[in-house]
């Protein structure tokens, strides 16, 4: 990188948010710049966001585009390395959109686009829970579950970009019907989502008063917090949904143990953050039952570090990568 060029930018495109970091090269947030996505359906109208959270980020930071290097963005969803384009964007509307391309053009600075879990992997990787390893995976269970393969300290992306894709592994033949239009996913058994379908049959048949005392039985209003409040407020069977989505998780812990045998799991996303401990320890245990005992006894389970810096940081991370030509 040109050594005028001091500062990287990382970028978390989310589905209702955005998050513009300028990091040093060292990898540490000197600023940030966060904004709602005010209308998510017209891509035009999400790429201006993304132009003005960049413009709003250098203004408050009192950094000139000459002194950045360039921008690593990462996406939430499939993307096309080779050219830059966003394939398709299940919360906004990106489709076949040629998103390097236009904001280079726009910026007058170097795009580096990542999927998003991969990108909070490989953060984690660089300066979180995931430091000092070199065989890694990141899962991240929410709405969905995401997956990012670290390998021998490299990005393990796929033949065609698409590897980690680990919430889509059959976890039980005939199971429940996951978003994906396949049965038995990991991500339509242990999901926040899977949850949610749980608990909203509870909140409206009575075993549930807390959750429909909260929601009314709609599931878009089932966040994290709201679990919790339903299991404090004395919702025994939320509570036991809880607790079989994290075993459900940990037979996906045993199975990515047995085929990549890695030294480290990291685990984020909304769920850990509100359950921390409890919700890992029986996926830990879960796991450390099901895997080969040989590999389960390496294997270290660790609870995400840098919560929205992630992908930040691993977006920016790969960039500077990319411009080496290490990526």
């Amino acid at each position: 990188m040109n050594k005028d060029r001091k500062y990287l930018i990382g970028f978390d495109l989310g589905g209702t948010k955005m998050l513009a970091g300028l990091l040093t090269r060292d990898l540490d947030i000197t600023a940030r710049n966060k904004e709602k996505i005010k209308d998510a359906s017209k891509d035009e109208e999400v790429f201006s966001q993304i132009v003005k959270c960049l413009n709003a980020l250098l203004a408050k930071a009192s950094v000139k585009t000459a002194e950045i290097a360039g921008v690593g963005i990462a996406i939430p969803g499939p993307i096309d390395l080779a050219t830059g384009v966003v394939l398709e964007t299940p919360n906004l509307g990106f489709r076949e959109f040629p998103l390097k391309a236009k904001l280079e053009k726009e910026v007058g600075i170097p795009v580096f686009l990542e999927n998003d879990v991969n990108a909070g992997t490989y953060g984690e990787f660089r300066k979180g829970a995931l430091a000092g390893y070199r065989h890694v995976l990141g899962l991240f269970p929410g709405t969905g579950i995401g997956g990012g393969i670290i390998l021998n300290g490299k990005l393990y992306r796929g033949a065609t970009g698409g590897a980690g894709e680990i919430g889509h592994m059959i976890i039980q033949v005939d199971g429940r019907l996951c978003g994906c239009g396949h049965y038995g996913c990991l991500e339509a058994h242990a999901s926040k989502t899977a949850m949610a379908k749980d608990a909203a049959m509870l909140a409206t048949t009575g075993g549930a008063p807390v959750m429909a005392e909260l929601t009314g039985g709609d599931i878009s209003k089932m966040k994290s917090s709201v679990f919790a409040k339903s299991i404090e407020g004395g919702d025994v069977q939320v509570a036991q949904v809880l607790e079989r989505a994290a075993r459900f998780f940990g037979i996906g812990l045993a199975n990515c143990v047995n085929i990549f045998n890695p030294e480290a799991i990291v685990v984020g996303g909304g769920l850990v953050e509100r359950f921390g401990e409890a919700y890992l320890a029986v996926a830990e245990a879960t796991m450390r039952e099901n895997a080969m005992p040989s590999l389960a006894k390496v294997v270290k389970i660790l609870p995400a570090r840098l919560g929205d810096d992630a992908a930040v940081i691993g977006a920016a991370s790969l960039l500077a990568e990319s411009l080496a030509g290490a990526a």
